[in-house]
């Protein structure tokens, strides 16, 4: 999936339009997170694509001291009012308790790997500091980059196709199989569990056309999260601070 961010013209341009809500008035969840951060704080961001977050951050965190990170520089070309890294999200460039808060927004649902993602943001955390993610409600929602039959596509489309096997699998996938899988998951997270399972095959993949979370590989549930951080021996609690209908914000805090 790197090379896939690295190299896609697509998925450049999307990404310097995906903090659109900041222009638009604000997104809730947004919003409600930048409530969380003390003044003064020093900031993370993982994953801040053409940092588009960082002005407005710091326009509503008094004296925010802000760091943002994502894979390619060329997100932030020309850009010399915050401070910007270009590393993966799973080898953050820091010491260990570097920051007050580390957030990423809408993207841990895109690493192949989010349980390294947690432990170095962790790490680079400070005692005290807080780990605040958004991200899409998967657990509750369908994937966009989730296959179901044998092609992509809605079953009323196949069936319009002409494509009456995979119309009928599709149907069946959307509507039985996949809330099948979505409740065992449920059940086993309930439980205390975590083993983070993710796409091999996302759409992005096998379609050139960009469309929202077509990338997405880790179907992100906020209980997944909090049960794996639960481990650290400096874990102090998780709160979800914000949910609606596609979105949640998680809180956890460090010792």
């Amino acid at each position: 999936m790197s090379n896939y961010y690295l190299t896609s013209p697509y998925h450049s341009n999307w990404i310097k339009g995906l903090n659109v809500h900041w222009q638009q008035g604000a997104h809730d969840a947004q919003l409600a997170m930048c409530k969380l951060i003390p003044d003064e704080s020093s900031v993370l961001e993982v994953g801040c694509g053409d940092g588009s977050a960082a002005q407005e951050i710091c326009s509503r965190v008094k004296n925010a001291n802000y760091t943002g990170v994502d894979l390619s520089a060329d997100m932030w070309e020309g850009r010399q009012d915050f401070n910007f890294v270009a590393a993966s999200a799973d080898k953050l460039p820091f010491a260990p308790a570097s920051f007050d808060v580390v957030l990423s927004m809408f993207v841990i649902e895109h690493l192949v790997f989010p349980n390294c993602f947690l432990d170095e943001a962790w790490r680079v955390l400070k005692p005290g500091g807080s780990l605040i993610t958004i991200a899409p409600d998967f657990d509750a929602n369908a994937m966009p980059s989730e296959k179901s039959g044998f092609s992509y596509g809605t079953g009323r489309t196949k069936l319009a196709q002409g494509k009456l096997l995979d119309a009928l699998i599709t149907f069946y996938d959307s509507r039985v199989r996949l809330h099948r899988m979505r409740s065992r998951r449920r059940k086993q997270i309930e439980s205390g569990s975590f083993y983070f399972p993710v796409l091999i095959e996302p759409r992005c993949l096998q379609f050139p056309e960009f469309i929202t979370d077509c990338d997405a590989v880790y179907p992100v549930c906020s209980q997944e999260i909090v049960n794996y951080l639960r481990q650290k021996s400096d874990y102090k609690n998780g709160v979800v601070f914000y949910r609606d209908r596609s979105t949640f914000g998680l809180l956890i805090t460090k010792n």
